[in-house]
């Protein structure tokens, strides 16, 4: 019997939901092309970390010479990783919940809000998984206004309607690095109707001067359908371990755990986690260079007569006038991997992760004569 998966109602409904596009490998470009030193400013990763301390605490589980090993399963609920984060954030260790990436939490609280279907008003040009969470679970997306240059949190309100869920926003947003004030933030949290989730995802926010960016873990108490979102893969540069939390009332992460995976973090992530969440110089030095490597690349881009829109986290979106496909294509055999925005509705843009500055020299001496041509 040739089995038709596709005529099952619900893998039907899977077939039409884009698959997410992760930035290429550099292992994949050194085997197409046989490059050997690959430059990667694809996927806002940090150059900089992990750091010594974080690297010596792995170690030292995978050598067994802590009791934990490998051999056993980790804390279930992150309870030492949490109780970390707690004190880091000033909440109660009941408001933390952790995630296999701060993807798995947007999974999460998609899988709690739709059970019984509705829709989420998401931003133009947003994180793709928003969408891609929001139907998985069974929901629908509503798109609210944006642009490249412009994040509307007044369109956002002006989007919901009667079963709407859920309210995803990027704070900064990726991939156009826009972020809201605090009077359009504070907008959102008192105005947006209090049976919905406002999941505000600050998965750059460490990025941003602390006495300049408007946190919405501040509003915690305020508004009990908030969840906040943070990452140990950005300026912490634990990318490869996969994990996230989110912060947010008592009575949201119950509801949350009931349908988190047991043992969803693993311990490696774990420990290392406890180590870089404490670690507020390393912080410190990675916002530094990043705000040097913004400065050095507005500059550079200028020369080359470029747009570039956002001001926020370690990327930049910088407009061509050319496909943006074309360009991505052209500096892989340059050996440099960037990140073309097509598939956000952003056909003649690319997303530039900051590198070291030996990486972006390399970036521009491979892109200057190209974007000459036309940017």
């Amino acid at each position: 019997m040739n089995a038709n998966l596709s005529a099952v109602p619900a893998f039907e409904h899977l077939s039409h939901i884009p698959l997410y596009a992760p930035g290429k490998p550099i292992q994949e470009v050194q085997r197409e092309l046989g490059l050997t030193r690959i430059v990667k400013l694809a996927s806002n990763e940090n150059p900089w970390g992990p750091t010594e301390a974080v690297k010596a605490r792995v170690a030292s589980v995978v050598s067994g010479s802590e009791f934990e090993g490998l051999a056993l399963y980790p804390v279930s609920d992150g309870y030492y990783l949490r109780k970390r984060i707690a004190e880091r954030r000033g909440v109660s260790l009941d408001r933390v919940i952790l995630g296999n990436g701060s993807s798995e939490i947007l999974e999460l609280v998609a899988k709690a809000a739709f059970l019984d279907g509705g829709s989420a008003v998401i931003p133009k040009h947003s994180f793709a998984i928003y969408g891609i969470a929001t139907q998985t679970a069974g929901g629908r997306v509503i798109e609210s206004r944006a642009s490249a240059t412009e994040l509307d949190a007044d369109d956002i309100l002006r989007s919901v309607v009667k079963d709407t869920r859920l309210v995803y926003l990027g704070h900064p947003n990726n991939p156009t690095g826009l972020r809201l004030d605090r009077a359009a933030i504070e907008r959102l949290v008192r105005n947006l109707r209090e049976d919905i989730v406002l999941v505000v995802d600050q998965a750059y926010a460490e990025y941003e001067d602390p006495a300049d960016y408007p946190d919405t873990a501040s509003y915690l108490d305020e508004r009990p359908n908030l969840l906040v979102l943070h990452t140990f893969s950005k300026i912490h540069a634990l990318a490869a371990m996969r994990i996230g939390y989110g912060l947010g009332s008592k009575e949201l992460m119950d509801f949350l755990e009931r349908v988190r995976s047991p043992f969803n973090t693993n311990h490696l992530a774990q420990v290392a986690a406890e180590v870089a969440v404490q670690d507020l110089a390393f912080e410190a030095f990675c916002r530094q260079k990043n705000t040097e490597a913004r400065a050095a690349f507005s500059l550079e881009a200028a020369n080359h007569r470029c747009q570039v829109s956002g001001t926020c986290g370690n990327f930049v979106l910088m407009e061509t006038a050319f496909p943006a496909a074309d360009l991505f294509n052209a500096l892989l055999h340059r050996s440099v991997i960037v990140r073309p925005m097509q598939g956000y509705g952003l056909p003649n843009h690319i997303r530039v992760t900051f590198g070291k500055p030996e990486e972006m020299r390399t970036f521009w001496n491979a892109a200057g004569p190209l974007l000459d041509g036309g940017c």
